[in-house]
């Protein structure tokens, strides 16, 4: 039988910490949402309006908005890793983690956004002791829990770092020795464990090291079989534990956004090839490998924003979008298509939006104006997808566009099982009458143009 939180144990004394209220953004406004604030006033949505209903649901259950505690930590450092921020004095202590991690509801209170993610070496200091581990742990622990009670603002996922240890560089999943592997099964173990006691709604592994360099020194069958195993033993551990969250995968793939072309790959570091060694590049290879290990009744993905989100919602996996510094957020047309996904769909991610943004500067005032321009456009794009659902032109061409799937021997395409037999006698009878017609692709877009320019008073 598992042994987790939720399990009766020898009780100790709880010690206390004493309650100190200083806002680390003190003289900053809380974010509010005002339609009609000027220009100037940047310390007010314009769109973003949590309460408000959007499409029968409140706007903050349709976005759900988390914010990173990782990318937080990192805004903090410069590139010689001091810290800007006076909270944060650079020490590995816990009483250091404890004021970063009061800093960082502070900055939740000041956005109004009501979750946030983290991972595990983000709230605790990892040292080579599993005692000293554990003691921390159950110490930082508590005063989350405190600090989660106090400000109302909910865990959405924790996960275990399996790719910033030096044991991980050649995976964590798939590395090539035994003691590595079971050192990152304990650690989601734990983690696992500390998400119950958070009470996370969900849970995410990123495999962000899993892959091969070269054939002839990589035994894939048996790293893909370890890979698929390990995923399995999460899932079953969490079911031992009673824990009822949902278990999210991210796909490990490098890109960027640009406003003309869209979702480029951006390779960065890495040549083609060495991409393509990664076991999970994109959300299609992620998708073959759940369903193939039957693991896809465990996991949903975690994925940007575009083809891969839109690939992961036809399958029912999505788990929750990203949303990037690298992502442009003056973007409305693609903003607005990633939320019409999310209406279609019929309810919001378990996920959500998951703000992972680094700042250029690490002012906090800079840091608050970071995210919410994102908070405040991925709104404005809700309000736009609620607007284009009830726009009968785009569904008219829908449904006229596929009208020969709608009934006779087009609707038994669909819905029966259809001989290559009478495939060929339909066509035979048929193939004079087959249409030809313009997919009117240019004429819409410049349609979908002007309705974005045309709502803008939304």
């Amino acid at each position: 039988m598992a042994t987790g939180y939720n399990q009766p144990g020898a009780k100790r004394q709880k010690v206390r910490e004493p309650r100190v209220d200083n806002d680390h953004f003190q003289g900053i406004d809380k974010m509010e949402y005002n339609n009609m604030a000027s220009l100037a006033d940047t310390s007010a949505y314009r769109y973003y309006s949590s309460s408000e209903r959007v499409h029968s649901r409140p706007m903050e259950d349709w976005l759900k908005y988390s914010v990173s505690y990782t990318q937080f930590r990192n805004n903090g450092y410069d590139s010689h890793g001091k810290p800007h921020h006076t909270w944060d004095d650079g020490s590995n202590t816990v009483d250091n983690y404890k004021r970063c991690i009061k800093a960082f509801f502070d900055f939740c209170t000041k956005l109004g956004v009501k979750y946030w993610t983290a991972f595990d070496t983000d709230l605790v200091p990892m040292t080579d002791s599993w005692e000293e581990n554990r003691v921390s742990w159950d110490d930082i622990s508590e005063y989350v829990q405190d600090l989660m009670q106090r400000y109302h603002i909910k865990m959405l996922w924790l996960s275990p770092d399996l790719h910033s240890h030096p044991r991980y560089n050649s995976g964590a999943f798939t590395g090539h020795d035994a003691t590595t592997y079971t050192q990152a099964a304990t650690q989601i173990k734990k983690c696992l464990e500390m998400s119950q006691r958070l009470n996370a709604e969900c849970f995410l592994l990123w495999p962000y090291k899993e892959g091969y360099n070269a054939i002839f020194q990589s035994d894939v069958a048996r790293e893909i079989k370890l890979f698929a195993k390990l995923l399995k033993m999460t899932a079953e551990y969490k079911d031992r534990l009673n824990y009822r969250c949902q278990l999210l995968i991210m796909p490990y793939y490098n890109c960027h956004f640009s406003r003309n072309n869209g979702w480029l790959w951006q390779h960065r570091n890495r040549r083609e090839n060495e991409l393509v060694n990664m076991y999970m590049w994109d959300v299609t290879s992620c998708l073959y490998f759940l369903k193939n290990n039957n693991l896809d009744r465990f996991y949903k993905v975690c994925t940007l924003p575009g083809h891969h989100m839109f690939m992961a919602n036809v399958y029912n996996m999505l788990g929750g979008v990203v949303i990037t510094s690298d992502v442009d957020q003056y973007d409305s047309k693609s903003f607005t298509l990633m939320m019409k996904c999310v209406l279609d769909q019929g309810a919001p991610p378990p996920g959500g939006v998951i703000l992972k943004l680094r700042a250029r500067e690490c002012s906090p005032r800079e840091m608050l104006a970071l995210h919410a321009k994102y908070v405040d456009a991925v709104a404005k794009a809700l309000r736009l997808a609620s607007a284009l659902a009830s726009e009968q032109t785009f569904s008219k061409h829908l449904q006229q566009r596929y009208s020969t799937f709608y009934s006779g021997f087009g609707s038994r395409l669909v819905t029966s099982d259809v001989t290559m037999e009478e495939c060929e006698d339909y066509y035979k009878r048929n193939h004079q009458s087959a249409q030809n017609d313009s997919s009117k692709y240019e004429q819409l877009d410049v349609m979908f143009q002007r309705f974005l320019d045309t709502c803008d008073h939304i």
